[in-house]
């Protein structure tokens, strides 16, 4: 290695920067001291902003901090993915034990193997998977680091990240948690304005993520410290005024200047050619070397630049030790190789050569690293596929780059760099045509190319570009005749994975559509693994329909013929879903064996998706039949199975929500609220339906506290998440708790709308529970919208509640016939206890059914409920105070202890109109502990006061709706709900007695 000569270039003085240095050590406190904090230092090239770093990682190391350190490379489009997590990453072997590294790495140190092959043996033959896979695995690993010292990871030249980086950086900043600093240096200057980075900072600015740093240049007395440092003597005023003025403050051009006067090299005007002049004062040899460097990027390999220079060793060395002696390059410690000591010096080399002269160096660098490759026999790094095949577009030898990015595509892929593999086969793509001969020596033909530029996309979460590129693989496949007898196969799997990318982009009919297509066309036989795999997603697919007895027979025909083929891992997922099926059928004694069959053999072929699959499947289905003790354990084990193998986003948030449900439906809802904000802390807003399960389940627990608003705030941010419509699954929860909230905040209109939009979304699905769901809450909607009527003597609007009751109870009657399930019989007696409020007596029998159902099921909240109409409708039917007051203290006192206030609220309401005493002391309380608002003698609900107010302004009714973002109906129908209340003859009356009591 040669080391460093000559006179000093650089000051060992750290000069100015006070303020800066402060912040950035004040955010290295804040995880020292076990908060997270992210800074993004910008800066215009050559300011200082890595000298800057170099303090800090002094003081984090002497403060006992893990120090990371990597830097973004600028060698070609998209061919160095995840380059400065791989840097930073490959110190940890040398930094941590054995026992301390196997710690941190976890169960996970073979799947980032594959992105850091010092790290251990990687997974062999695995396929591709989604990014956020790597990212969840890397955010655990910082986050073991933190658990026993503060950890600082430093990115620098943020400007030159690829996508996929970006993406990982954006991830970690808004997940990582206590004790962790992440620091980001960028080019402020470079940032023209289509640059890729912008974006990314702008949602960073937008989430208030990070913190941003400018450091800005030098005045008059930092260059006179600076150049003070470096000479090791006070510098001339006239020398610190030239500097300065030509510097513009700039550090790195401060050093150039004053290198450029030492040696008597003229100063030109530009400070462009300041690089330049020192380069041209070298002597030709050297520069020579130097044109050769700067083609392979920021940093060089001296194997390779020795093998394109084409020099013998002792005279490279030679001249490489002139570039290092006069700080043009650096000799990087603990490899072989070399870097311009600044970005702007490779620049302006690269810039500086003919074009002429760029092509042939390019293929000179391509040829190198081709034979470094042949004599590793044939294994190459995806980071050296990506140079190869950038450099062979550079040389424009158009055959040698498309075979060159074919196999940077495959190597993408196997390290997790789904958008660049993306980039490599678009650009092969784009090159088939010009090049057939190359094109026909390709390991993959266009097809698969395709296929696989698809199935990235769709991992990237890019669907629409996953469908075209689908589409166009098909239409490849028609036209093809030179492989007749494969074709139905082709065309089988690729429509089996367009399928997939139309349920995936929210077009659940088409994805229907195309799945039934490609089951058509794979023949039944002969038996193939083809024919077994579209069978298997055809079952899935109907299955995520909630159209199970469909889905059950086509899964058992794809398991038979999984098990002829010995296609393990499709019978394995097949059984999954026959399992999931049979559940939601009534079997849930069948399905269970299915289950652990499924999982037994995902994790046999090594199917983490699977595995998780089945976990997740069978606590749902638990959870369903009202077993919701097994449920929570088992959702829970299912959630650390899917935080083990990184896929927390795809099957981890939906197992925490089942396992919070479950706790909630059990009465434990602070239990339940803890797991669900641990996980939201962990990740940002909702970005589609994958997170709208916790959101639901927060929105069930705030429901149940009587805290409306933010249960409507969780429940709108799961549809502005989800601009499609919701899946069954989904749709059923979503509209039921928004009927729910909004009948309990008396907006029944809204309610009734609700009902209606989560009925509609059901469609044909057989999931008896979720039709039950939905026909339970509308039926107490609609008793609700009768009781209504009838206090205001309206019998139209008491017709139409019947007749809407009574469709609703004959589809809850019809869903239960098909399975029996105690969850949904419990929901079939409320439902049947609800009809009867809406027929005009409220049946007690009916209410004391129900009451029994939940009580078998053990559900707090759903026991309070029915004790209160229990014991209103015993009242109404003329019982005595002595005969309802158990039912109304035991229903009260549930209600206070999970604190569910309006529930609380109503019971005790009851109570005081039948003079029952709740408490048997002096007085009853007020569970929710709320005082008495302006209206409450009126029974203005909370909506209503809302509405009041803005009419006492003098809104009309469409200026209302606006306001509140209601209907227009609905907002004429509270403006007279709110007359007949108050006695007021007219809008300006309601609006004087507003004024008068303080009202509005």
């Amino acid at each position: 290695m040669i080391e460093p000569m000559a006179e000093r270039l650089s000051s060992p003085v750290f000069v100015g920067r006070v303020a800066e240095i402060t912040r950035l050590a004040a955010a290295l406190e804040r995880a020292v001291a076990g908060e997270p904090s992210t800074v993004m230092v910008a800066g215009e090239a050559g300011v200082g902003k890595t000298r800057l770093l170099a303090e800090l990682i002094g003081q984090a190391r002497e403060a006992g901090a893990v120090t990371l350190v990597g830097g973004c490379l600028d060698v070609g489009d998209g061919v160095l993915a995840y380059a400065p997590v791989v840097e930073a990453a490959r110190s940890l072997g040398g930094m941590l034990d054995a026992e301390e590294l196997g710690r941190v790495l976890g169960g996970s140190r073979a799947e980032l193997a594959r992105l850091v092959p010092e790290l251990g043996e990687p997974v062999a033959g695995a396929d591709p998977v989604a990014p956020a896979r790597l990212f969840e695995l890397l955010l655990g690993v910082l986050h073991r680091l933190a658990e026993r010292r503060p950890v600082l990871l430093v990115v620098e030249d943020l400007h030159w990240a690829d996508q996929s980086t970006r993406d990982l950086l954006g991830f970690l900043i808004r997940n990582v948690r206590a004790g962790v600093c992440m620091v980001l240096t960028y080019r402020s200057d470079d940032l023209h304005r289509r640059h890729p980075l912008r974006p990314f900072l702008a949602e960073l600015g937008r989430n208030s993520r990070a913190e941003r740093l400018e450091v800005g240049a030098f005045g008059r007395r930092e260059v006179a410290d600076l150049l003070a440092g470096i000479t090791g003597e006070r510098p001339s005023a006239k020398l610190v005024t030239e500097i300065r003025a030509r510097s513009g403050g700039n550090p790195f051009f401060v050093e150039e200047l004053l290198a450029a006067s030492r040696e008597g090299t003229a100063m030109p005007a530009a400070l462009r050619d300041v690089v330049l002049a020192r380069v041209e004062a070298l002597s030709e040899p050297v520069q020579q070397v130097l044109r050769v460097a700067a083609v392979a990027g920021r940093r060089v390999d001296h194997n390779v630049l020795a093998a394109v220079s084409a020099q013998p060793v002792a005279q490279l060395v030679g001249v490489l030790r002139e570039a290092v002696a006069h700080h043009v390059l650096s000799a990087e410690e603990g490899s072989e190789s070399y870097a311009f000591r600044h970005a702007l010096v490779q620049e302006a080399v690269y810039d500086d050569l003919l074009p002429v002269e760029r092509g042939p160096l390019h293929a000179a660098y391509a040829r190198a690293l081709s034979d470094r490759i042949d004599k590793r026999a044939g294994s190459a790094t995806a980071a050296e596929l990506g140079q190869l095949a950038y450099h062979w577009y550079a040389a424009h030898d158009l055959g040698a780059a498309l075979l060159a990015c074919v196999g940077a595509g495959q190597a993408a892929e196997a390290t997790y760099a789904l958008a660049e593999a993306l980039q490599h086969y678009e650009r092969a793509l784009e090159l088939w045509a010009q090049v057939p001969q190359a094109a026909a020596q390709s390991p993959l033909d266009r097809v698969t190319v395709l296929r696989r530029a698809a199935q990235a996309a769709f991992l990237l979460g890019e669907h629409d570009r996953a469908i075209a590129l689908a589409e166009v693989a098909l239409a490849e496949v028609a036209m093809d005749g030179t492989e007749a007898g494969r074709r139905p196969l082709r065309t089988g799997v690729l429509l089996e994975r367009l399928a997939r990318y139309h349920w995936a982009a929210g077009d659940s009919a088409r994805a229907l559509e195309t799945i039934e297509r490609a089951v058509a066309a794979v023949p039944a036989e002969p038996p193939s693994r083809e024919r077994a795999r579209t069978l298997a997603a055809r079952g899935h697919m109907l299955l995520l329909m909630n159209r199970h007895a469909e889905a059950r027979e086509c899964c058992e025909d794809a398991i038979a013929m999984a098990r002829q083929v010995n296609a393990r891992a499709v019978e394995g997922n097949a059984l999954n879903s026959l399992a999931a099926a049979l559940s939601f059928l009534g079997r849930l004694d069948v399905a269970g064996a299915y289950f652990e069959d499924a999982f037994r053999i995902a994790e046999e072929v090594g199917n983490t998706d699977d595995m998780c699959r089945a976990r997740v499947n069978h606590g749902y289905a638990l959870w369903a039949y009202g077993r919701w003790e097994e449920a929570a354990k088992l959702s829970l084990e299912a959630y650390r199975l899917a935080a083990r193998f990184g896929l927390v986003r795809m099957y981890g948030r939906s197992a925490l929500a089942d396992a919070a449900e479950s706790l909630i439906f059990l009465g434990r809802g602070e239990e339940a609220l803890s797991l669900l904000e641990e996980e939201f802390a962990e990740f940002d807003s909702p970005t589609g339906f994958l997170d709208a399960a916790p959101l639901q389940a927060r929105a069930l627990y705030l429901l149940h506290r009587g805290d409306l608003a933010a249960a409507w705030e969780d429940l709108a941010a799961v549809l502005k998440s989800t601009p499609f419509s919701l899946d069954p699954q989904y749709a059923a929860p979503q509209f039921g708790r928004m009927a729910a909230v909004a009948m309990w905040d008396g907006r029944l209109e809204e309610a009734r709308e609700a009902v209606a939009e989560g009925l509609r979304l059901l469609g044909d699905s057989d999931e008896g529970s979720l039709t039950i769901e939905m026909s339970h809450i509308g039926l107490t909607v609609e008793a609700a919208i009768a009781e209504r009527a009838v206090a205001q003597r309206d019998a139209h609007e008491v017709g139409q509640a019947r007749r809407i009751g009574r469709v609703l109870l004959e589809r809850a009657r019809t869903a239960a016939a098909h399975v029996s399930i105690p969850l949904v019989e419990a929901r079939l007696m409320s439902a049947e206890a609800e009809w009867s409020r809406i027929e005009g007596a409220s049946d007690p029998r009916r209410w004391a059914a129900a009451l029994a159902a939940w009580q078998g099921l053990k559900c707090p909240f759903e026991i309070g409920y029915a004790r209160w109409r229990y014991g209103e409708a015993l009242l109404s039917a003329g019982a005595s105070r002595e005969a309802v007051a158990a039912d109304l203290i035991e229903g009260w006192t549930v209600a206070r202890d999970l604190g569910a206030r309006l529930l609380a609220e109503e019971i005790s309401a009851l109570a005081r109109r039948a003079r029952i005493d709740l408490t048997s002391s002096e007085e009853a309380p007020e569970p929710s502990g709320r005082s008495a608002e302006p209206g409450d003698r009126f029974g203005l609900t909370p909506r209503e006061r809302d509405v009041l107010k803005l009419v006492a302004t003098g809104r009309t009714n469409r200026q209302i709706a606006q306001a509140l973002f209601i209907s227009d109906k609905t907002a004429s129908v509270h403006v007279s709900n709110i007359l007949a209340k108050l006695g007021a003859a007219n809008r300006s009356e309601a609006a004087a007695i507003s004024h008068r009591l303080g009202l509005g």
